[in-house]
């Protein structure tokens, strides 16, 4: 038997997802931080804030509960080791969302929510070791984290300019 020596052959490729994926992922990752940006920047100069933080917070929390359902995956495609432990971990994230929406005053919601992304990051890139999944998370987190700081300034200095004035 000959071995094929055709140029568009291509090796197998390893588990996990291939660059075009990769490439889809990346982009539609960058496209969800549309609702983040743009209800901090126009909550920010204090249009539709109420609204807008409401629809912020509830995004935040259906986002971190798909991080943790990123695990969900990797698990059930056997990716991960002690898929049954990271099974129960990767439930943290939807809970910790869920009690900081609706149990917690605003203020104390965006800063749960922005520093939870901070520590879920740490546990994600120690999680998924694919390289490409690393460089996209870490920029995307940094603009989420910046987004929770950016409504928690707004809200806070709002407070004290309320009480400075009443």
């Amino acid at each position: 038997m000959q071995a094929d020596t055709r140029a568009d052959v291509k090796p197998p490729q390893p588990p996990g997802m291939h660059s075009d994926s990769q490439l889809t992922a990346t982009r539609l990752a960058w496209f969800g931080l549309a609702p983040f940006v743009l209800s901090a920047a126009v909550g920010a100069i204090g249009w539709y804030q109420e609204q807008l933080l409401a629809a912020f917070v509830v995004y935040s929390a259906v986002i971190l509960s798909f991080l943790g359902g990123i695990h969900w995956g990797l698990a059930m495609r056997d990716g991960i080791s002690n898929p049954q432990g990271r099974l129960v971990i990767c439930m943290v994230p939807s809970l910790v969302a869920w009690v900081a929406v609706a149990f917690l005053p605003s203020l104390a919601t965006l800063a749960v929510l922005g520093l939870f992304y901070m520590m879920w990051l740490r546990y994600d890139l120690s999680a998924v070791k694919d390289d490409w999944y690393g460089k996209m998370r870490k920029p995307i987190t940094f603009v989420v984290m910046g987004t929770h700081f950016i409504w928690f300034i707004t809200l806070a200095s709002e407070r004290v300019l309320a009480v400075q004035a009443g």
